[in-house]
């Protein structure tokens, strides 16, 4: 591997990470707000609902912190592949240790957002039966 693509690769991944990072952002801040329309309506059919948002919560808090591990670790690795270039080569196998775990946290974190999106695919079809008993 060339000295220039050993602290550039990581550095290249930042964009992808940073855009997940604004989503899944954004869809935390979604569910604070659904948190919000349960404290206000109390009614016993948000139960269920009120477990799905909790569950929901904690992947995105999950997945925004690999996220954030991911930053940091290709961040690491980008910065100690600059330096190896003027010490030693030796740092070869760090920089590549680092980038494959930023890797790893990044598959981890994508791993709780399917997971989240699953559930939230349980939460509209909870919110379409009550829409759908309301009629009747």
């Amino acid at each position: 591997m060339e000295d220039a693509e050993l602290w550039l690769t990581p550095l290249i991944m930042l964009p992808g990470v940073a855009l997940l990072i604004v989503s899944t952002s954004a869809r935390y801040v979604q569910v604070h707000g659904e948190f919000h329309h349960i404290m206000e309506t109390h009614t016993d059919a948000v139960s269920c609902s009120f477990q799905n948002l909790l569950k929901r919560s904690a992947l995105l808090r999950d997945a925004l912190v690999g996220l954030y591990v991911s930053v940091a670790l290709f961040s690491m690795a980008s910065l100690l592949g600059g330096l190896a270039r003027l010490w030693d080569k030796q740092a070869f196998w760090i920089v590549v240790s680092l980038a494959c775990v930023g890797i790893f946290s990044l598959v981890f974190a994508s791993v709780q957002l399917i997971r989240e999106a699953l559930l939230s695919m349980d939460i509209i079809k909870e919110h379409a039966r009550e829409i759908e008993a309301e009629k009747l």
